[in-house]
């Protein structure tokens, strides 16, 4: 069972509202994410201010504004290694998007690819990454649990594997392989390296990514050898108070 910490380090949003979307978190990776992905259960417990999340868990941070340009959250590791996802509510709100969708976007693509750094090659050799939000991000892809909206994510199938067949995104709304929905993107490995993939509507959002990789953000790291990354900072001043 893995361990997934929720911190509130946000200004713009109560605890309460973060509490009420764990629910729902802990649905979709146990009930949807899972089934489709052949992944280990986990379990969301909110970790309030003046405690520490246990030293195996997980982390989902809420926090106020980005540290990367153009980026409403991202998955990273924190300085002990383990994944962390961080949600950016102030630029959420800024670009009117959902800041639910925004953190099962990051959870779901943080459990099946933590460590960032899988990814499927296509017939022409290309290799896509293994962000499975990333090509049905736009929230009018996502669904509901209860009251609270959760991303669309696509399934093994999208990624082209030999002999999987049915639905290609959670929610049924993709048609083919390695094509990108209007509103979201995807990153590809060709002769040119890493490249973003957009979809028809992706250069009319906020949420595009910036051309060049900014560092620490994902096409960076990807580009980045695993033993010269960088750890993540998100909350380095949580653990100091608490040592």
């Amino acid at each position: 069972m893995i361990e997934i910490a929720v911190i509130n380090e946000s200004t713009v949003i109560s605890d309460a509202q973060v509490q009420a979307m764990i629910p729902a978190f802990q649905t979709q990776w146990n009930r949807d994410l899972s089934a489709v992905w052949n992944l280990d259960q986990a379990t969301f417990a909110f970790t309030p201010k003046d405690q520490q999340p246990p030293a195996t868990s997980w982390w989902v941070v809420f926090l106020d504004d980005s540290d990367q340009a153009g980026a409403l959250a991202y998955h990273d590791l924190t300085d002990s290694g383990l994944p962390i996802s961080k949600v950016f509510v102030k630029t959420i709100q800024s670009d009117n998007s959902s800041v639910s969708v925004g953190a099962t976007h990051e959870i779901c693509e943080m459990a099946v690819d933590p460590t960032i750094n899988l990814s499927a090659q296509d017939s022409s050799g290309s290799f896509w990454a293994y962000e499975v939000c990333d090509p049905v991000e736009d929230d009018k892809y996502g669904y509901k649990i209860v009251d609270t909206l959760v991303t669309d994510f696509v399934t093994p199938a999208w990624f082209g594997f030999k002999n999987e067949s049915g639905a290609l995104d959670f929610q049924k709304h993709a048609s083919q392989p390695f094509v990108v929905l209007s509103g979201g993107y995807a990153q590809k490995f060709g002769q040119g390296g890493w490249q973003q993939v957009n979809g028809s509507d992706a250069a009319h959002t906020s949420k595009k990514h910036v051309k060049d990789a900014a560092p620490g953000s994902r096409r960076a790291r990807r580009k980045t050898p695993l033993g010269q990354r960088m750890r993540s900072e998100a909350i380095a001043s949580r653990r100091a108070k608490h040592r």
